[in-house]
């Protein structure tokens, strides 16, 4: 049997869900992973050294910043010390920041130039049964051992104890000022705080420096305490000057779905309306805060930005008449590729929360709009955000 070519999905969802099946059923038959990145030449010395760390593959910078677990070599997924922790969950992942391009051509491009695929190939039976099967494997590989588990959580609660609130005067106050937050510094959220003492691994000086930083509190899809994110500051308010002044915990979880949740949704019972937005940064999102009045998350990456979950509890109640949903994108300059990060990132979430939405509350009234800053991007910068 077989499935519809993706010719005739029009739902780009479904377009990029179809391919991204079919990439993994052909991943499935050649054991993993490994056949393609040991194929490409800035990957190759990641496969051979595997889990030791190598240079960037996508910039050749530094000696030790990407890395493969010998599991990841069937998975794909990858740890790159500048980026989220589950920012490259998945080879498409991986490759789509190598070729610059979103994950639909990413794996036009890997279909056909590692496999020779007809793109308007339909899926089979043959093909859902490798799909399964990679599946399969990758969830057993995903899953934790219990000592993994006990470790990541003993460090997070370590973490957590030594943070307290963000008092006037506080490093991380004065962080916050700086970057144009200051209505908002007598009532921040519960999810944000204040800890003097956090260490940053060095890695050229191989030792521990301690830097005061931000912490906040990143939220399964379930509203449930997941793990923690870091922003490192000096004595005076300004950015630690380490390579990574953010950075997020192992969380002893899958992060996917989860984000910052900052304020609970606003709800106003007499126009019986629903109001949420959603940033990628919490500089960001704070920003949202200070200047409309309107509660925002941080999703803390473009790829947590397009997979934010509001969990059930949060959500309007079945007789709301209105929901407002504002997705406040980053402004990214194009790659070579014409792919620009942040608003697509965005406009995923955009279509799936539209989607989501609409079926849960059909008799409402929706408003799901993507802001992205209006000033154009200065010379010598990538991008620029809401809290430029």
């Amino acid at each position: 049997m077989t499935y519809a070519s993706p010719a005739l999905r029009r739902n780009p969802q479904e377009v990029s869900e179809h391919f991204i099946k079919l990439v993994h059923a052909r991943i499935a038959e050649v054991s993993g992973w490994k056949y393609i990145f040991e194929r490409i030449p800035a990957f190759k010395d990641a496969c051979a050294k595997a889990p030791s760390q190598v240079p960037c593959p996508f910039t050749g910078a530094g000696k030790s910043k990407f890395r493969f677990r010998q599991k990841d070599l069937y998975t794909g997924c990858a740890i790159h010390n500048d980026f989220p922790v589950n920012e490259f969950c998945d080879g498409i992942d991986v490759l789509a920041k190598y070729y610059e391009l979103s994950k639909t051509q990413t794996c036009k491009k890997i279909l056909s130039d590692f496999f020779g695929m007809d793109l308007h190939a339909p899926l089979t039976d043959a093909d859902i049964e490798n799909e399964r099967r990679y599946k399969s494997a990758v969830r057993a590989t995903e899953t934790l051992d219990r000592e993994e588990v006990a470790k990541r959580m003993r460090k997070l609660d370590v973490m957590y104890h030594y943070t307290g609130e963000i008092k006037p005067n506080t490093p991380v106050a004065l962080y916050l000022r700086n970057r144009g937050i200051s209505r908002l510094l007598s009532h921040l959220p519960k999810d944000l705080g204040f800890n003097n003492r956090i260490y940053y691994w060095d890695k050229d000086k191989q030792k521990s420096i301690i830097y005061p930083g931000m912490i906040a509190i990143y939220r399964d899809t379930r509203g449930r305490p997941l793990t923690i994110h870091r922003t490192y500051v000096d004595k005076n308010g300004d950015k630690a000057p380490v390579e990574n002044p953010k950075l997020m915990m192992k969380p002893p979880a899958d992060m996917t779905g989860g984000s910052i949740q900052l304020f609970d949704p606003h709800y106003d019972s007499g126009s019986s309306t629903w109001t949420l937005g959603v940033a990628e940064g919490i500089e960001n999102a704070l920003s949202v805060v200070e200047a409309t009045s309107t509660p925002c998350w941080a999703a803390s990456s473009a790829w947590c930005l397009e997979n934010v979950t509001v969990p059930d509890f949060l959500l309007p109640p079945p007789d709301v008449k209105s929901i407002n949903f504002y997705i406040w994108a980053d402004k990214d300059i194009a790659n070579s590729q014409g792919t620009r990060a942040g608003i697509e990132a965005a406009q995923r979430l955009q279509s799936r929360m539209v989607e989501f939405l609409a079926k849960r509350y059909p008799a409402s009234k929706l408003t799901i709009e993507v802001f992205e800053p209006a000033q154009d991007i200065p010379d010598g910068k990538k991008g620029i955000d809401w809290n430029d």
